[in-house]
């Protein structure tokens, strides 16, 4: 049954969308706006251009993208964690195999990985987070604009 199940989850994955995630390409965010069903706004900034997509429910994704097109950042906030496979794409596995620091069970936990960093709080119906890729960030700006 195990092993059914496993094949199961192996074919979705081999059949899902490609999304905007960290690293990906500018003209991917378009499938961000229809996977999460939002309204797209975009804002540029100086030295990076912000997509945000504001969900029915309020809850709201920011896609911080370098002038060369790259997604350097997501953020998040709103009334649930987010599909993190969907924005983070092929950094998913430094998540999953970073350093976790910083934890307060259930409330807060800071990621460090190979050339990644993910902060993320909150608790029942509001959750927020950051995630970012310091090679990718433009030479002229900082970390903290990924808020």
């Amino acid at each position: 049954m195990k092993r059914n199940l496993a094949i199961l989850f192996m074919l979705m994955m081999a059949t899902t969308p490609a999304w905007a995630a960290l690293g990906s390409n500018v003209a991917s965010v378009d499938a961000d706006v229809q996977a999460f069903n939002g309204q797209h706004t975009l804002v540029a900034k100086t030295g990076f251009n912000l997509h945000q997509i504001t969900m029915q429910d309020g809850s709201v994704i920011n896609e911080y993208v370098s002038p060369a097109g790259t997604v350097f950042g997501v953020s998040w906030r709103g009334h649930r964690i987010p599909n993190f496979h969907q924005l983070l794409g092929t950094y998913l596995t430094n998540m999953q195999q970073g350093q976790r620091t910083n934890v307060i069970p259930r409330r807060a936990v800071t990621i460090q990985g190979t050339d990644f960093m993910l902060t993320s709080f909150g608790r029942m119906m509001n959750y927020q987070g950051r995630a970012w890729v310091p090679s990718l960030i433009p030479s002229t700006l900082t970390p903290a604009v990924v808020q």
